[in-house]
């Protein structure tokens, strides 16, 4: 046992002042009294031992000097040095990517992998534990926490269908433990020796790999696109086989489930089938192709897309700003000036300055400044509304110097003092009242995010969102945040912003809505995934040993209070039955 605050012996001088206070207090002579009135007290005393007599007399100064002494006692910071064995920490890097839903066996590697865990967890006594689960973003499932509750958050894990990028869940690992050492379990399919540093010796990296082969058939590729009345679908299967086997892939609505068409392949190791269903007609928005035959790998057998139609060409007039076309042409990649054979066309996008083209054709056209009308001083400041189109930027800080007049019946979307400066007609089109060159626009940031925003709402696919991989963030055009739900119409979370989405970890179609427009998009897996690796397994570095000791000191301050308090309690109580002893 030692003492850590031996400053403090100098509060022995209070039970000192307490011994010298019974040493110099006033003393009483004892004189003889006439009377019988204290014959019975006497007579008492003398039958009383004199050790207990004098314990009697002196019983308040005992406690008095025994609490003070107890008191000096905790002040001086008692404490006991304990040699405690800890075990250095053991970290599971689990992969959680869609190949974990192989199954090489009866079960799939992430409930091998989970099980086998579960198995080292159970021994790991006096060890911390941590569990990472493998993404872009990977995160941890528990740290530096006990068996139980480490079995506990195990229980729970599951697969996320991203992309494993174990390369990030490596080096998250080595961040935190490359001082403190620690024993790693990575289970995954396959990870090279060279992903791992063999510069820190102080880690010992332990590789769970897949070693059996499995029979696998994939569609690697999926796309839908539809030409006037009907559709045309192309399905790329890829065979990863040891023998021949034929099957057959159905096509099919992915909401209803109606089958629109079933094609045979004829599964050859090694190779890659293209097929193609053509004159499909369906009013599906989205469509899904699964393969018939059972495999050891079920999550790459169907795949989900939207419809979309035939890539949209994109026309800009030639009279205007240079700055705009090349902030379209990094957008777009089959962009060209207005010519003859344009002049007719129904199937572009078109970018003008001429106000006719709100009145020709069927598509909604990008209407900027105006040839029919002549432009006047432009006074105030600029004001946006809440619409989709300035979800990620929107051009408050935008210098104006003429604008022309408004269309009549068009809808305002953002004003300059009190006059109209971009309009949406009931078509659709979009109407900036300016010319660029009256203004600095095409000089700011917000103006190519600006003309993003109007090319992808004036698409004629506008109605989706497009394809994400799972749990992919991406930035989106909608007027507020989004409620997501699935095909069947549950509801499961609502967007981060108006112009952020990240999609849900299962692949499949899926639905936003943010009160006024509802909008598709579907989730496919990455194509990383949809071939699953055979590893090794193997070890990596060397620790010396898996415990190590440690001195720890231990205050002992707590188990002394409760005495003191009660000593403090038992000398108040003998000084109200005695009173001081005279």
């Amino acid at each position: 046992m030692g003492f850590s605050s031996l400053a403090n012996l100098w509060t022995l001088v209070f039970p000192l002042a307490v011994i010298a206070y019974y040493l110099f207090r006033k003393r009483f002579v004892s004189k003889t009294v006439s009377s019988t009135l204290f014959w019975t007290h006497d007579r008492r005393e003398e039958q009383v031992s004199p050790y207990i007599k004098n314990l009697q007399r002196n019983l308040l100064l005992y406690l008095q000097l025994l609490a003070l002494f107890l008191l000096v006692f905790l002040l001086l910071g008692p404490f006991v040095k304990q040699e405690k064995t800890d075990g250095i920490p053991l970290v599971f890097i689990i992969d959680s990517s869609a190949t974990m839903l192989a199954q090489p066996t009866d079960r799939t590697l992430f409930e091998t992998n989970r099980d086998t865990m579960k198995k080292l967890v159970e021994v790991a006594e006096r060890r911390p534990i941590s569990i990472v689960v493998t993404g872009k973003e990977p995160k941890f499932a528990a740290q530096d926490t006990g068996v139980t509750q480490a079995l506990r958050e195990a229980e729970q894990l599951s697969v996320q269908y991203e992309q494993s990028h174990i390369g990030n869940s490596i080096e998250l690992v080595e961040s935190i433990y490359h001082d403190q050492g620690a024993e790693v379990h990575i289970f995954t399919d396959s990870l090279e020796r060279t992903a791992l540093s063999n510069d820190n010796n102080k880690i010992r990296w332990h590789v769970h790999a897949n070693e059996q082969k499995i029979t696998n058939h994939s569609i690697s590729r999926f796309g839908a696109v539809r030409k006037q009345d009907t559709v045309s679908a192309i399905v790329k299967v890829q065979h990863d086989t040891v023998e021949k086997e034929s099957g057959s892939v159905q096509l099919k609505e992915a909401k209803s489930g109606k089958l629109l068409g079933v094609k045979k392949f004829e599964g050859e190791p090694g190779t890659e089938e293209l097929i193609s269903f053509q004159g499909i007609e369906t009013d599906a928005s989205s469509l899904v192709a699964e393969l018939e035959e059972a495999d050891s790998y079920s999550a790459d057998d169907h795949e989900f897309t939207l419809l979309a139609s035939e890539r949209t060409r994109v026309v800009i007039d030639p009279a205007l700003h240079e700055l705009l076309k090349k902030a379209v042409e990094a957008i777009h990649d089959d962009v060209s000036e207005d010519g003859e054979a344009e002049q007719t066309a129904d199937d572009v996008l078109r970018i003008t300055n001429s106000a006719d083209w709100l009145h020709k054709g069927s598509r909604p056209v990008l209407l900027i400044g105006r040839d029919d009308a002549e432009p006047v001083k432009a006074v105030g400041d600029i004001e946006v509304t809440d619409d989709s189109l300035f979800s990620i930027a929107s051009p408050k800080e935008m210098y104006v110097e003429k604008i022309y007049p408004a269309f009549d019946g068009y809808e305002v979307l953002a004003t300059i003092g009190s006059e109209p400066l971009i309009q949406r007609s009931p078509r659709g089109d979009v109407v900036f009242l300016a010319d660029l060159e009256s203004t600095d626009w095409p000089l700011q940031p917000t103006f190519p995010i600006f003309v993003w925003s109007v090319m992808t709402s004036l698409a004629e696919e506008s109605d989706s969102l497009s394809v994400f991989t799972p749990l992919q963030r991406k930035s989106v055009v909608m007027a507020n945040a989004a409620d997501m739900y699935d095909m069947e119409g549950d509801f499961l979370t609502t967007t981060e912003s108006s112009n952020t989405l990240q999609a849900p970890a299962k692949p499949g179609i899926y639905k936003v809505t943010d009160g006024d427009t509802e909008k598709l998009f579907a989730v496919q897996l990455e194509s990383s995934e949809k071939n699953v690796a055979v590893g090794e397994t193997y070890t990596i570095g060397n620790i010396v040993g898996t415990d190590k000791k440690t001195k720890q000191i231990t205050p002992i301050i707590w188990p002394f209070l409760l005495p003191l308090l009660l000593l403090l309690l038992l000398e108040w109580e003998v000084q109200r039955r005695r009173g001081y002893p005279y």
